[in-house]
């Protein structure tokens, strides 16, 4: 997509938009495609000069010309409901899928910081420095943040101050996100453990050696579903444990290194693999129902959506499946991979790509309705919550998109 670039008088393009001027008449005087007509919105607001909530309610411009090179490019391509509300740049890579509550949003970055946002501006309310990478996303329970580093630490926080309350120390980092209830905390670690510790005070309950001889760490984050735990390996077994002492109630053997996170739904658990399948077991024995070839290893969460299951793939493909079944409704290509899990609501599929774009498609039919590009690659998974989007990039920004139905 062409951008515009050189000097466009502010006040001029403010007057026109204040004449009741429509985006096609702008587009024709200015010599602005589509997408550069989005992309100088977005640079006026990130200058200050434009209301995020309403284009039509205007700062006053106290300079005449803004030069659209002395700002950073991101472009929301096609004219289609959504759009930048605010970004946040940290010092490093974000992985982290963000923690959003109803008024703030918590990331972890490489730069060695987690981060609380302010939700409707993106303002920094607290950071809490831990010297080493944040890979893993944080865990909202309570007034309690939970989330562990390549510090080999599992830390609790209270939201409103960024205060630590306590940390538990592993033998080695912490790559993946913890799952939590109201009692316990139980999360991985790269010596090859996983373990349960009390949510109150981060006393060990109970941990057992997961990995193997040779592969010793977990990617795969946890998932705990009333008394159940449930995690991946990467010698290929899968567990179920009793979540209050760690008894192992049963495992299946993939075919390969499950670094995908497991998603449970009613009686069945699902995830992907790297030998290239998408399984979904029972959730009380361990069971196969089905298993589906995705052709590429999974490693990221599944989503789901109105009876169907979004499996990505690092080939760039993105499949439904149906939930009963197990056969493939339809697929999207991509020209980069997809390492982010999707996230699915009111019909739609968002995921993040290698090619450094958000993809928003149509969950019933796999159609892109549009994207949104970054600059740099997309690992982290999508957060939606109350009609937005948000997600990091390897750009180091945190973004919050609005899709306006």
């Amino acid at each position: 997509m062409e951008t515009t670039r050189g000097k466009i008088s502010v006040r001029e393009v403010l007057e026109d938009l204040r004449g009741g001027m429509s985006d096609s008449d702008l587009m024709n005087k200015h010599a602005l495609s589509a997408g550069g007509l989005l992309s100088l919105y977005q640079k006026l607001m990130d200058a200050g000069l434009l209301t995020q909530q309403d284009l039509d309610q205007r700062t006053d411009i106290q300079v005449s010309t803004v030069d659209l090179a002395d700002f950073p490019l991101e472009t929301c391509i096609l004219p289609l409901p959504a759009r930048c509300i605010w970004k946040f740049r940290s010092g490093g890579w974000i992985f982290s899928s963000p923690a959003v509550s109803d008024d703030a949003v918590f990331f972890g970055s490489w730069d060695g910081y987690v981060y609380c946002l302010d939700r409707s501006t993106g303002r920094t309310n607290w950071r809490f420095g831990t010297g080493n990478v944040v890979r893993g996303s944080p865990v909202l329970m309570g007034e309690n943040l939970y989330f562990g580093g390549w510090d080999s630490f599992m830390h609790a926080l209270h939201t409103k101050t960024g205060e630590e309350k306590w940390r538990f120390k592993t033998k080695r980092e912490i790559w993946c996100s913890a799952a939590v209830n109201e009692r316990s905390v139980y999360f991985s670690s790269t010596d090859g453990h996983i373990y349960a510790i009390e949510a109150s005070n981060g006393r060990l309950k109970w941990k057992f050696k997961i990995g193997g001889a040779m592969f010793k760490w977990v990617e795969s984050s946890p998932a705990v579903v009333g008394s159940t735990l449930y995690c991946g390996s990467h010698s290929g077994l899968f567990y179920a444990f009793e979540a209050d002492t760690g008894r192992v109630l049963w495992k299946f053997e993939a075919g390969g290194p499950v670094n995908s996170s497991p998603m449970v739904l009613g009686n069945f658990i699902y995830f992907g693999c790297d030998d290239g399948n998408l399984y979904a077991l029972y959730n009380n024995d361990g069971s196969e129902k089905w298993r589906f070839a995705a052709g590429s290893p999974v490693y990221s969460k599944p989503g789901v959506h109105e009876g169907r299951i979004f499996a990505a793939g690092i080939d760039g493909v993105l499949h439904a499946v149906d939930l009963e079944q197990g056969k493939e409704v339809w697929r999207s290509d991509n020209s980069g991979q997809f390492l982010s899990a999707t996230a699915a609501a009111d019909g739609v599929v968002f995921v993040g790509s290698t090619d450094q774009r958000l993809y928003a498609l149509s969950a019933a039919e796999g159609t892109e309705l549009w994207h949104f590009e970054t600059g740099g690659q997309i690992f982290s998974s999508p957060t939606y919550s109350g009609g937005e989007i948000y997600f990091g990039s390897n750009d180091g920004c945190l973004y919050a998109i609005r899709v306006i139905r």
